[in-house]
This record gives structure tokens, sequence and C-alpha cells, in this order.
């Protein structure tokens, strides 16, 4: 069977995010442990808006065409951003406060 990931990533683009944003997401979630105390998944998906938030603020600070270079070397819509979001919660603080949903 073919490993059709990227160093364990899904592929280049999300770890190129997970690379260059994890910290900055994790140091938030720290910051605010008491807004990440839900179970149901929902936080997952909150931290997952932060990644793609971040990465939609650094294009526009870019100020770069949307189909210019940047957009050629970074295919958002393939990003996963649900394991970046989880990545950065199992990362986090947050995992002494319970378990992140798989």
């Amino acid at each position: 069977m073919t490993d059709n990931t990227y160093n364990g990533w899904r592929n280049r683009a999300t770890w190129a995010i997970g690379l260059h944003l994890m910290d900055t997401v994790v140091g938030w979630i720290d910051d605010d442990l008491g807004a990440w105390t839900t179970t149901d998944g929902a936080d997952i998906g909150a931290a997952a808006q932060l990644f793609q938030d971040l990465v939609d603020e650094q294009i526009e600070l870019a100020d770069m065409p949307s189909a210019g270079l940047l957009m050629d070397l970074l295919d958002t819509s393939d990003v996963d951003w649900c394991a970046l979001g989880r990545a950065a919660l199992a990362s986090s603080d947050r995992t002494s406060l319970e378990e992140v949903p798989a």
C-alpha cells in the first residue's frame, strides 16, 4: 500500500499550514482554555476555523491577485482543516481537561 501522506499530514498544503501556524493557534487555545470545553467535536471546527481565518488573513495581507503565485503554491481547498484543528487541540493544555474527539 502506498503512503500518500506528506510528513504524516494529508498533503503538502495541510503540512505547510500546520508548520507555520500551529504554535500560534495552540497559544490562542491555551490563552483561553475556558472557551474550549465542549465534548461534541465543536471545538475541532472552531480550531479549524482559526487556521482558516489566519490563512485568509495572510493571503489578504500579501495583497496578491487570487490567481497569483501564492494561490498557485497553496491550494486552500485541499487543506484538511479539521486535522489541523484536532492537532492543535491535542497539542494544547486542553488535553488535560478532556480527550480530543477523533
